[in-house]
């Protein structure tokens, strides 16, 4: 039997999905574009749950409904959640941070820095502001950043659940840390990682 080709493939889908701009597009393109785009449509079609079909179904319903004044949260009710408030000293925090620090070698940082920081009066991006002004007169380090201060908390994770975890690989074991950037902030990103 034949395999079909991930053009083809990508055709029957885009057509399954009335994706009609789409794959005209596609058709337009030289060969080995296209078995690259197709290879491309195919790859977002796997990883979508459900398949991209399922998720423009659910796509259009949701702007139909959206449209039609539908909240698909009418039949919920809000309710205060309820929770525990820990306070330092207590057993009880002393039990759930135990079972927190069994988790640090599961975390990841995301530091959200697309902003700048003119609404604080400064210049430049939020995450290169000083940690703390009142004592930088008296610090040395002018240099001790919010940035730099999230670096050093994702490393002092990271030596916490080796020293936790013997089972994990000293060598390639790291906190993952991914920092968002905006157009307004990249460069100066980038730049504030490079210099320090």
């Amino acid at each position: 039997m034949e395999s079909t080709s991930p053009i083809e493939s990508a055709k029957e889908l885009l057509t399954r999905c009335e994706q009609t701009d789409l794959l005209a597009l596609l058709e337009t393109l030289p060969a080995e574009k296209q078995v690259e785009v197709a290879e491309r449509i195919l790859k977002l079609n796997s990883v979508t749950p459900t398949g991209m079909e399922e998720y423009l179904k659910r796509a259009r319903k949701l702007l139909a409904d959206s449209a039609a004044n539908v909240n698909p949260f009418d039949e919920y009710k809000p309710e205060v959640p309820t929770g525990v408030f820990l306070k330092p000293g207590q057993t009880e925090f002393d039990e759930m941070e135990e079972l927190g620090m069994n988790e640090l070698c599961r975390v990841g940082i995301v530091l959200i820095a697309g902003g700048l920081g003119e609404r604080l009066g400064f210049s430049s991006i939020k995450i290169s502001l000083p940690v703390t002004t009142v004592t930088k007169a008296l610090d040395e380090d002018d240099e001790y950043c919010y940035l730099r201060y999230y670096a050093e908390y994702a490393l002092a994770m990271k030596k916490r659940a080796l020293a936790r975890d013997e089972s994990l690989d000293k060598d390639s074991f790291y906190v993952p840390f991914a920092i968002m950037v905006s157009d307004d902030t990249y460069d100066r990103t980038i730049g504030l990682l490079e210099a320090n």
